[in-house]
């Protein structure tokens, strides 16, 4: 969150607006009713957004305020993303997805715009955070379908990928906590999951014939997802293809029928509340004219945008999210993540195919799926790295360890039956030790077959009758098969043994190690991106700077003369900068906009324009500088006025026309 906060209050006063800020800006001065008279006409998906922003901007209309509530929803988008890989994977998952998010150069452009798409962003995260709870999904929900993301089978042995480097060490286990491992719980008892949740700790679960958390949710939960999806979604009526990546989400979860009940209540609630806004927006469908359909090269235009851009970053990023997915270590995220980034582009997409409204701003909610399952990548190969790197260090120890247990085990459980058959079937001078041997060390069960196999020789094999001597030896190598446990394919009593041990060796540094190395990575990622972060603080990071456009116009421009914008949105300009304007004639503006119900005001017909310059010698024309926009009123100023010279400006065409004949 520190880290976001001052990247997005970092050049946060660029000293210019670009020309939707400026919509923001004069849309939040008006009054209430001027904006909802506006909103019938134009701009009805932000509507939301400008109410909310009508009260700052009343108490101090600035470029810095108006940025301001962007910054503060990316801050809380990155504090909600880095508790996703917290609930769904681990501590250190959830800070590196927080950190990539922050470091995106994607995230800090859309949070230094006065615009409503970083708002959207938290709101979708938000709900996404709402909905792993109520629905059940996470670590927990992955016993019930056997699979145990981060804990490792019991043939897995040293090489087990629990968490060698999270989880405190709890000390040698007992011989008789070995011993006691296979028997069952007993009535009423708790038992211990062997499924690794948050970090891979244990946690003591019910038992399997006691009913599960999903499906007991509250409704508060649900209402408060439907309540967090629906004010998201009248941010921007795009944000509810959420709804599409979350049952998904369900889908993969194999959710049971009460969830489903539960999140479609609240889906149909939310997406009722924002029907009304939908049948307003497509009547103002006019206002994405400009968008063309789009081509798949867009879709990876989008993938380029929020994994890179530069083309080292987006490599590493996408190779970390193919380990995610190729070997899942946290399924629950993956559930989470993946739905969300494919989802929603993918309908957005096809939606543009019959109406164009594709663009990277309206898909900005999905962006933290790609963090989520990079640093889901990054703990898979940290995991693999570090296990091996344990084993490496520890594993003698570990071995000498489990030795020791295993002796012990051996002399306690099965020496002893090995032993009374020993007795009863081997003379008295066999069986009988010597007085050195009675001060040595337990011989174990290897060591006593080998005693026994070493004295059978010396009192004949005629000593014993033939079916005792076969029964001895067939008893000796079953006791020592039952004894000898593999190293590499142990019981969970001595898979338990190795982990403590391994974590009492290793210790916390390893730990703080790989989150160390994921943080240095990260940031290694962000100095490697800092031209792009820099160039995002300039005004040319967007499509036109408004201040130095009014600058250059008030420099060529003399107090009293008259000035046309063609089309009207061009007054733009003098709306957001309107002090080197000040001085010129907007000739052709009939209604201003807050009187029309406009955004840029209600402009005059031809004949009243011309009746209206009918004493001018001179006239300003700032036109548009785009092919598709018919020059109106230069078509006017054609019959009676001359082209005196034009210039083009950044994203404007400034031309000064001369009366050709005299003035009347």
């Amino acid at each position: 969150m520190a880290v976001m906060l001052w990247l997005g209050l970092w050049g946060l006063d660029r000293g210019t607006m670009w020309r939707d800020e400026s919509a923001t800006y004069q849309m939040a001065r008006r009054t209430l009713p001027q904006i909802r008279d506006a909103l019938g006409t134009v701009d009805a998906v932000h509507g939301l957004y400008y109410v909310l922003m009508h009260p700052l901007l009343a108490l101090h209309p600035s470029e810095v305020t108006l940025r301001l509530p962007s910054v503060l929803a990316a801050v809380a988008t990155t504090a909600l993303v880095a508790a996703l890989g917290c609930r769904l994977a681990r501590p250190r998952v959830g800070l590196w997805a927080g950190l990539l998010y922050a470091a995106t150069p994607v995230v800090t452009h859309y949070a230094q715009e006065g615009r409503s798409y970083a708002l959207v962003a938290a709101g979708a995260a938000w709900a996404t955070y709402l909905l792993v709870p109520a629905a059940g999904v996470g670590p927990r929900a992955d016993r019930a379908d056997g699979s145990s993301p981060g804990s490792a089978s019991l043939t897995s042995g040293f090489a087990v990928e629990a968490d060698w480097a999270d989880r405190p060490a709890r000390g040698p286990a007992s011989v008789a906590g070995l011993a006691g491992r296979g028997a069952g719980p007993g009535p009423g008892t708790q038992v211990r999951s062997a499924v690794s949740v948050r970090g891979g700790v244990p946690r003591l679960a019910r038992a399997a014939s006691a009913p599960g958390p999903r499906g007991r949710v509250t409704g508060w939960r649900w209402a408060a997802y439907g309540g967090v999806v629906a004010v998201t979604a009248l941010l921007h009526v795009f944000a509810a293809l959420m709804l599409a990546a979350h049952a998904l989400t369900l889908l993969i979860s194999r959710a049971r029928r009460p969830v489903w009940q539960g999140w479609g209540i609240a889906a149909t609630g939310a997406v009722a509340a924002v029907v009304p806004l939908v049948v307003v927006a497509r009547r103002q469908s006019a206002q994405l004219a400009w968008m063309r359909r789009p081509t798949p090269g867009r879709l990876w235009a989008v993938v380029e945008e929020f994994a890179g851009p530069s083309a080292l970053v987006l490599a590493v990023n996408l190779l970390l999210i193919t380990l995610a997915l190729a070997r899942p270590r946290w399924r629950s995220l993956t559930a989470v993540a993946l739905p969300l980034i494919c989802v929603p582009p993918v309908l957005l997409f096809a939606l543009a195919l019959h109406r164009p409204c594709f663009h990277e701003r309206y898909l900005l909610f999905t962006l933290p799926g790609i963090p989520l399952l990079a640093a889901a990548g990054v703990d898979r190969l940290v995991g693999a790295v570090g296990s091996r790197w344990a084993v490496g260090v520890a594993g003698r120890q570990v071995r000498t360890v489990v030795g020791r247990q295993i002796r012990a085990l051996a002399v306690g459980v099965v020496g002893r039956r090995v032993q009374t058959v020993a007795a009863r079937l081997l003379p008295a001078k066999v069986r009988r030790p010597r007085a050195a041997s009675r001060r040595r060390a337990p011989l174990g069960i290897d060591g006593l077959a080998r005693a026994v196999a070493a004295r059978l020789p010396a009192v004949g094999v005629g000593a014993l009758p033939g079916a005792a001597a076969a029964r001895l030896v067939r008893a000796v190598t079953r006791r020592r098969a039952a004894a000898r446990v593999d190293r590499f394919a142990g019981v969970d009593g001595l898979a338990g043994v190795v982990a403590d041990r391994r974590r009492a060796v290793v210790g916390r540094r390893p730990a703080v190690v790989a989150v160390a190395a994921g943080v240095l990575a990260v940031g290694c990622a962000f100095v490697w991106q800092f031209p792009l972060h820099q160039l995002e603080r300039q005004p040319l990071s967007r499509q036109d700077d408004l201040a130095a456009l009014a600058a250059a116009v008030g420099r060529l421009t003399r107090p009293g003369e008259p000035v046309l914008y063609d089309p009207p949105k061009e007054r733009r300009i003098a709306i957001a900068y309107p002090r080197p304007l000040a001085e010129l004639r907007d000739i052709a503006l009939g209604t201003p906009g807050p009187a029309s119900g406009t955004l840029y005001g209600v402009d005059v017909g031809p004949t009243e324009l011309l009746r209206r310059l009918g004493g001018a010698r001179s006239a300003w024309l700032i036109a548009a500088d785009e092919p598709r926009v018919r020059p109106v009123k230069a078509a006017v100023l054609t019959g009676r006025f001359r082209l005196a010279y034009s210039l083009c400006l950044p994203g404007i065409r400034l031309e000064h026309y001369v009366r050709a004949g005299p003035a009347g």
